[in-house]
């Protein structure tokens, strides 16, 4: 009976997400690794964003034999959510580079797992160009035109780790890719009758201040006083931020909206503040 053991999983994960799980993945091999799977006893599993290969304990000689030239797994990651680049860091450097990571530059995190890239989270660092002997014949002709994410390469040869199982630690065969969460400065829009109110916002748990920017004419000719962040704000699937809007009182302070709606994906474009450019999120209050 066989007896099927990892040769090497990946997991994807992203501060964006509230349990780190990057969602919405998609692991197509390329036509050369689709070949080399259906050539050998190996399987492939894919979880959400969770990828293993398992190989038959029986025919790990033969498959050792294989590797003598090395075994390349290449896989283009795609996502089926449209606003992944919008809460993904870091930006796409240029139009023609693309995010490439594989298992011979590894690192390790706090907690000492194997990274496929250096530091704790993906970075500018991990980009290549499309036309980069790294990516080679990867692509194919739609992937230009339907980028991929990432492209992500796994190399084993005969003298790899993982292809002897004295050692049974399964640590030893788990690579993680972290991405971190882009962050945006989140702009308010005080609509019409709020435009010319003494209106402020406080955080509940004092850790972003606001400033006044002054005043917008918007299509429809709709009036807006605009309330930008001081600092950029790292985007979350569930926004933990707490944002009231109060206004100037004669004895006291009135509370008008005890929770502000928070940032969207869907609503962030890029302005200049202070020299550079900057994503924003736009919030309209009515």
């Amino acid at each position: 009976m066989s007896t099927y053991q990892l040769l090497y999983s990946v997991t994807v994960e992203h501060m964006y997400f509230a349990n780190r799980v990057c969602k919405s993945l998609q692991f197509v091999p390329t036509q050369a690794t689709a070949h080399l799977f259906s050539r050998t006893d190996l399987l492939i599993r894919v979880a959400e964003n969770h990828l293993s290969v398992f190989v038959d304990r029986d025919q790990l000689d033969r498959l050792r034999a294989k590797a003598e030239d090395k075994l390349v797994f290449t896989f283009k990651v795609f996502s089926t959510d449209s606003h992944f680049s919008h809460y993904t860091a870091p930006d796409v450097l240029h139009s023609n580079a693309i995010l490439y990571f594989d298992n011979l530059k590894l690192s390790k995190d706090a907690s000492d797992r194997f990274l496929l890239h250096d530091g704790p989270h993906v970075s500018s660092a991990d980009y290549v160009d499309v036309d980069s002997s790294d990516i080679g014949d990867d692509l194919d002709t739609i992937d230009y035109h339907v980028r991929p994410n990432f492209i992500l390469r796994m190399t084993v040869d005969d003298n790899s780790p993982l292809m002897s199982f004295d050692q049974q630690d399964r640590v030893q065969r788990q690579f993680y890719i972290v991405f971190a969460s882009s962050s945006t400065f989140w702009k308010y829009y005080l609509m019409d009758g709020l435009s010319d109110r003494k209106l402020y916002i406080t955080d509940l748990d004092n850790t972003i201040d606001f400033e006044d920017v002054g005043k917008a004419t918007l299509p429809g000719n709709h009036t807006a006083r605009m309330l930008l962040s001081k600092h950029a704000i790292p985007m979350l699937e569930q926004p933990i931020q707490r944002f009231q809007l109060k206004e100037n009182g004669a004895q006291r302070d009135k509370v008008l909206i005890r929770r502000l709606p928070n940032a969207s994906v869907d609503q962030i474009y890029a302005e200049q503040i202070n020299g550079s450019m900057q994503n924003i999120s736009e919030i309209y209050v009515h």
